[in-house]
């Protein structure tokens, strides 16, 4: 199963993101939200989100298998 570790500074995608909005760097997470910003935003401008908005990519190492 895919899963995916939040922690300052990873860049996540947002569930039906468009393809050319770039990915979200995480300010911090409690609990079950998260806030994230973008980076050509100001450091005080950030979203709060639930985790479960956050979109979970595939593992790349099973796609690699045969």
């Amino acid at each position: 199963m895919p899963s995916l570790t939040l922690r300052t500074g990873v860049f996540v995608r947002l569930k039906g993101q468009p393809k050319d909005l770039p990915d979200f760097l995480v300010e911090r997470c409690q609990g079950d939200r998260c806030w994230i910003r973008q980076q050509t935003w100001g450091p005080n401008v950030q979203l709060k989100i639930k985790v479960s908005q956050i979109e979970i990519p595939e593992d790349v190492t099973d796609q690699a298998k045969f």
